[in-house]
């Protein structure tokens, strides 16, 4: 296919653009395209889009921003000033190792580096603790404790024992729990 800003070179490189609901496209040559500035754009694009992944959620922060920059054409001074400083003792993962990377090497990172991360996972997901489903395996594993199941047993065995005042205590527990849980 020939290009189709000049017509004359084979078109080696498809640009597709998208402006306010408008997409323009085209097939360009190498030599169009750097007339055009289309290099420049996709290289802008491309360095914005990976040197800040996260937008201004974190302000600029190193903490997220350092690993892409590092890849992405940041000065390699501005990555070697974060420091060594502590080292986990399970899986030996260092602070300038999580800072660069933006992961943890293991569980026990999350608590050797508790004071880097917890102000991440908090503007991340808004809370510190874990508070969804856990795995089936694990559902399984540790079943919730249901207070009302056992309260219904006890009942059951206070009234087979004609203990009538404690059933009727167990009865009251009961019905404040489960007006709790349907409120």
């Amino acid at each position: 296919m020939l290009c189709q800003n000049c017509g004359k070179n084979e078109a080696t490189m498809y640009f597709r653009q998208t402006v306010n609901g408008q997409t323009k496209e085209m097939h360009l040559c190498p030599e169009c395209a750097d007339k055009l500035g289309v290099n420049n754009q996709f290289a802008q694009s491309f360095h914005s889009s990976f040197a800040k992944p996260f937008g201004s959620w974190f302000d600029d922060d190193p903490f997220f921003t350092q690993p892409f920059q590092s890849l992405f054409g940041a000065p390699f001074s501005q990555t070697a000033q974060l420091g060594g400083g502590r080292r986990c003792p399970t899986c030996g993962m260092t602070e300038s190792e999580l800072q660069r990377s933006g992961r943890a090497g293991c569980a026990d990172c999350y608590k050797t580096f508790e004071d880097i991360l917890t102000p991440y996972i908090r503007k991340l997901q808004g809370v510190t603790a874990h508070v969804g489903q856990a795995p089936k395996a694990q559902n399984d594993a540790q079943p919730v404790e249901n207070p009302t199941a056992s309260l219904k047993q006890k009942l059951t065995e206070a009234i087979g024992q004609e203990n009538y005042e404690e059933a009727a205590r167990l009865r009251d527990e009961i019905r404040r729990l489960e007006g709790e849980n349907h409120a």
